[in-house]
């Protein structure tokens, strides 16, 4: 298993206008975990559950650059370290965030558990929104499943 090569497959799935739901689950295990921004968003838990939530994401943006700079892997644990520029679907603004995303994979090469880390106020600061804008967006699903 190139558990390198396996997140970096994931992670071109993302550059995209539309997102390939079917080649995102097919990368994730039934039983993935998934938190877009430690420690502010909440778990999603299982393959579908992360697919909802990554196709929620891409109703407020596409064309995700994922600009990778470093790579490091330990195990079956990849550390991430990219520079992610987006599109906002409602104003056509470009934003750029400086990402860690950590990926722990199994033996089948399956993703279990990705989390990412980012500074959730710089994003904010380009949209020109405040720290709570931000969090009920990124809760929004949680909040609205009653969970």
């Amino acid at each position: 298993m190139n558990a390198e090569q396996i997140v970096r497959d994931f992670l071109a799935l993302f550059h995209t206008e539309k997102l390939d739901a079917v080649a995102l689950r097919a990368m994730l295990a039934d039983d993935a975990r998934y938190q877009p921004i430690v420690p502010i968003a909440p778990v999603r838990q299982g393959a579908d559950a992360i697919v909802e939530e990554l196709e929620r994401q891409y109703q407020l943006y596409d064309e995700c650059a994922c600009n990778t700079l470093n790579v490091a892997v330990s195990g079956s644990t990849v550390f991430t370290e990219r520079v992610d520029t987006v599109r906002q679907l409602a104003n056509g603004q470009r934003t750029t965030t400086h990402v860690v995303g950590v990926f722990d994979l199994d033996a089948s090469g399956k993703i279990v558990w990705w989390r990412e880390y980012w500074d959730a106020l710089d994003c904010a600061g380009q949209l020109g929104i405040d720290d709570k804008a931000m969090r009920s967006i990124m809760c929004a699903q949680t909040d609205a499943a009653g969970e």
